[in-house]
């Protein structure tokens, strides 16, 4: 009987996974409940609504890597929020303090002694921007990442001849990931509209087809609007919005604010079309196609023309070609890898039903959708040729003074960004953070100079599109080591890659952050080893007693464990490069040597990894940073291998929580992951998605895009690891270490490990049931199957 009830169970359970969603339509007064039809999209890797969009948390989102969009869908009027990733306010300025460096060894001194609060005083007092420098705290001087503005369209179509009719039905919204398209379908008055939206790269435009199936259906007006810093008119038959964002100038700058153009042109197939400067008014049309062009002069002087030129080919080409090509170039990146994991019993539900029940309802294969998804914002926001690297809120923003400035937080955020870029099959993706860390070292060094009299380059932790590096927050996020985190980055893309042309490059980088690190070691009194100081462990505190005997709370400190993981890294892997390169030996053993010398990572009482050098009282215990793991991920110097290490950090997660903001919960994921704890991971990962937008951003909230990547990165780790290297230091290939019970089977195609290895895999009841490690050259690669632990030939890829 057991079995019987089973299996009937299980049949309901497909049949209700098959079944088409039954939408509520609008009522009417003939039919108050006309329940209708609308199925999924044929595309399972789509993110899909079966209503408009009320904010942009609920829009599909495209990208070309520079020019974004967010599309509401709506029926009478449409809005689609457009980007361009260089429309930044404020502008270039040096905001260092070139004589900060001067109060380094009272602040030591007073460190050392216990003084924290005059060591703090003292900090605040000499170590923020130089005298007249607003810098971070002015929207309009360090600057803020902005919308371009709004594309939107007001529809006028004929009354219905009969009142019996809802406004509209069979309403389907969908995101295709895959292809990068998003597509709106309806019945409004007995004609079925559809509208196709892509950003194409090979265009470098924002195009919007629709299309009504009854002739002459479409009539409509459209323009272009911003709120601020906008002036709108017509040239040669297109609708053109410019201006000029505000640059809050210090004495003696001479630079001015960015510039900008928005172009909008309109192609119809039948009826008419005209244009003024209130914008276009389209009558009676079977068809029409909208391209947006844009551009800024903060990289490209020739903007204005290279706007025009795009938006007149682009009109000049029939839309299907424009979405072919487009669609075609996005897949290319997006095909590289693919996943299967099990459908929950949701799986055939609007994406924003499937985020409501996340948590409550095992729903492995919506863990894939956002592993594409995060996939498809790297491919949207990311390219190889981008200007900038994603922010924030990647290139998407609606704001004028978007949270944080929708800047480049470079003491996790940024980074997070760019986690899953290697192991996703996307590394060509991850090359504008590396031209970006370019000029951040620029103005680093400058940094460098000014506040430790240090040679190299470092980076306090907010940066802007001029590289602006000097410390903006005092508190919690001051720290030498946002440079040398960054430089993390250069020496993964090399471990997935093993690419000397590029090694060759970018170790000037990594070498000049070492060079750094080591001046600002000093020798703790105590213990003889090397530490920073000042110092902290963004961005929590701790409770001391101070010198006058009074309890107090404070971020500074001696040598955080964070600091310390980070500089240990990157010696190992400075000196790593240097001797893969054949160059600066002796440069290499001194770093080797520095890094002998680093107070190590330790655990308390309680067994759980030390944040601080002391085993201070957290002002927070459940902070969101937990920057003390940062050795467990995304560093690798906790494992398996240092067995109290790794039972420390279990211990310190589980002090700090699950619960927490956005990203944070995506960090925690790939923690759990790197204990090899799948249940846990997944735990999170659920957490992450079911307390995100209805459209799968990520909210901290507000939206902020990190835990999107970290999201996307943890959904690789549990499945692949290449973190751990054989005693002759080549990389050991884990194959489901951190699997969920719920994704029990499933199949993955085109992962990345270290090593250049390319890894598809397949299994069944939890174990690997088909393989296939593939590389440029055949050779002999460590992997881990099954519990087994072999040595096994990879094929020629």
């Amino acid at each position: 009987m057991k079995k019987l009830l089973s299996i009937i169970g299980k049949a309901l359970l497909l049949i209700l996974m098959a079944s088409p969603v039954m939408a509520q339509q609008p009522a009417t007064a003939k039919n108050p409940t006309k329940p209708v039809v609308v199925s999924p999209p044929a595309e399972p890797m789509s993110v899909w609504f079966i209503q408009p969009a009320k904010t942009f948390h609920q829009s599909s989102v495209l990208g070309n890597g520079r020019l974004g969009a967010m599309d509401f869908g709506g029926i009478d009027k449409e809005r689609i929020v457009l980007n361009e990733s260089s429309v930044w306010s404020g502008g270039p300025y040096d905001g260092n303090r070139y004589d900060a460096y001067k109060c380094l060894p009272n602040v030591r001194k007073n460190l050392f002694a216990g003084n924290i609060g005059d060591a703090e005083t003292e900090m605040q007092k000499n170590f923020g921007y130089a005298e007249g420098i607003a810098g971070w705290g002015s929207r309009d001087q360090f600057g803020s990442y902005q919308t371009l503005g709004d594309l939107t369209l007001q529809f006028g179509t004929a009354k219905s001849e009969t009142i019996s009719e809802p406004a509209f039905s069979a309403y389907r919204r969908d995101l295709n990931l895959m292809r990068g398209v998003a597509h709106t379908e309806f019945i409004q008055n007995g004609v079925r509209f559809t509208r196709d939206l892509v950003v194409s790269k090979p265009d470098e435009v924002i195009a919007l087809h629709i299309k009504g199936d009854k002739p002459g259906s479409l009539t409509f007006t459209t323009t272009l609007s911003r709120k601020e810093c906008a002036t709108i008119g017509t040239e040669g038959g297109l609708l053109k919005m410019e201006g000029q964002l505000p640059f809050v100038k210090p004495a003696g700058v001479t630079a001015e604010g960015v510039r900008y153009l928005a172009l909008l042109g309109v192609t119809v197939k039948g009826g008419k079309v005209s244009v003024s400067d209130s914008g276009y008014s389209v009558t009676g049309a079977d068809e029409a196609t909208l391209i947006v062009s844009a551009g800024t002069d903060l990289f490209n002087k020739g903007y204005v023309m290279l706007a025009k030129q795009r938006v007149t080919n682009a009109l000049a080409k029939p839309f299907a070609k424009i979405l072919s090509e487009a669609t075609a170039d996005h897949a290319t990146l997006m095909n590289r890898c693919k996943i299967t994991l099990p459908q929950g019993p949701n799986s055939k539900l609007p994406t924003p039903d499937r985020v409501a029940q996340a948590q409550t309802t095992p729903d492995p294969a919506l863990a894939a959708l956002y592993f594409q998804f995060g996939r498809h914002l790297m491919v949207s926001g990311s390219r190889p040729d981008s200007q900038l690297p994603t922010n924030l809120q990647g290139i998407w923003a609606e704001e004028y003074n978007t949270p944080w400035r929708g800047d480049f937080h470079s003491n996790i955020n940024l980074q997070m960004n760019y986690w899953p870029a290697e192991a996703a099959n996307l590394s060509d993706c991850h090359m504008p953070l590396m031209r970006f860390i370019e000029g951040v070292a620029k103005e680093g060094a400058k940094t460098a100079k000014a506040y430790y009299n240090a040679p190299g380059w470092m980076a306090n932790h907010t940066q802007n599109p001029w590289f602006e590096t000097a410390p903006s927050n005092l508190g919690a996020c001051v720290g030498p080591t946002c440079g040398a985190w960054l430089s993390q980055h250069i020496a993964t893309h090399y471990a997935f890659t093993l690419d000397k042309e590029f090694l060759k490059k970018y170790y000037p980088l990594m070498r000049g952050a070492s060079e750094f690190c080591q001046a600002i070691l000093v020798e703790d009194p105590k213990t003889k080893l090397l530490v920073t100081a000042p110092s902290n462990s963004p961005e929590n505190g701790y409770s001391y007693t101070d010198s006058d005997g009074k309890v107090k709370k404070t971020s500074f400190c001696i040598g955080s464990t964070f600091d310390l993981e980070i500089i240990r890294d990157l010696f190992i892997r400075t000196a790593e490069a240097a001797r893969i390169l054949g160059i600066d030996d002796q440069f290499a053993q001194s770093l080797d040597a520095s890094r002998n010398r680093l107070k190590p990572t330790q655990v308390n009482k309680e067994g759980r990894i030390m944040e601080w050098q002391e085993d201070f009282e957290e002002t927070d215990p459940h902070h969101r940073h937990s920057s003390h793991l940062w050795g467990l991920y995304p560093g690798t110097a906790i494992n398996p291998q240092t067995p109290e290490l790794f039972k420390g950090a279990r211990l310190s997660l589980e002090r700090r929580g699950d619960a927490s903001t956005g990203w944070s919960m995506a960090w925690k994921a790939n923690f759990w992951a790197r204990m090899q704890d799948g249940d846990h991971a997944n735990t999170l990962l659920s957490m992450l998605i079911g307390r995100g937008a209805a459209n799968l951003f990520c909210l901290h909230a507000p939206f902020q895009i990190d835990g999107n990547f970290g999201g996307c990165a943890a959904v690789a780790e549990m499945l692949i690891q290449s973190h751990e290297i054989t005693t002759d230091s080549q990389p050991i290939i884990r194959m489901l270490p951190a699997l969920p019970t719920t994704w029990a089977t499933g199949a993955i195609q085109g992962l990345k490990a270290r090593g250049n290895f390319t890894v598809d895999m397949k299994w069944k009841d939890g174990k690997v049931t088909d393989y296939r490690i593939a590389s440029p050259q055949p050779r002999m690669v460590t992997i881990v199957v099954n519990g087994e632990t072999k040595k096994v030939q990879a094929k020629k890829l």
